[in-house]
Order: C-alpha cells, then structure tokens, then sequence
C-alpha cells in the first residue's frame, strides 16, 4: 500500500470519527443497532468499520453499509446486517 494511500485512509479515519461518534445507527424500518463507540481500521486493506455498542455487546459494520448520516446513521435496508448486529457477530 503507499504512503499516499495510508494517510488517506488515516485522514478519512478521522473525519468519520467526528461525524460519527456518538450518533445511532438505525434500519430504515426505524430499528435501532446502538451506538457508534469507535472507527476501526485495517490499513493494509484499506477498510474501515464502525463500532456500534448495544445492550453491552460490539459489532463492527463496514461504513459502506452506511446511506445516511443526519442526527443517527441510517443504514441501507438489509435483513442479515440488522440480525448480524443485533447478535453481536461481525460484518
């Protein structure tokens, strides 16, 4: 991966951490996921994940998933994201 690449990704890290940290993340049919509590990233494949905190349980969500970022995260409409975060499993 390049230098260039790398601080990109790290850039964009930390943007999403202001815009993000904090907010809900909902379905939307209106279910709530949780909480977003951390970004995490993998430079070597340059992705990066959003860590959604609910009922004591951590589930990572790829930030392509996200469609819409107002007061909360929407989500773009998939059945298995919402049971996958809602169990705690890992996207």
């Amino acid at each position: 991966m390049s230098i260039l690449r790398m601080i990109k990704t790290l850039i964009t890290v930390k943007g999403l951490e202001v815009l993000l940290l904090g907010k809900e993340v909902t379905m939307p049919d209106g279910v709530g996921l949780g909480v977003v509590v951390a970004i995490e990233k993998e430079l070597a494949q340059d992705r990066i994940w959003m860590v959604v905190k609910a009922q004591g349980q951590k589930s990572r969500i790829p930030i392509e998933r996200i469609a819409t970022v107002t007061n909360a995260v929407m989500l773009f409409a998939d059945s298995s994201l919402s049971g996958m975060a809602m169990n705690g499993d890992s996207a």
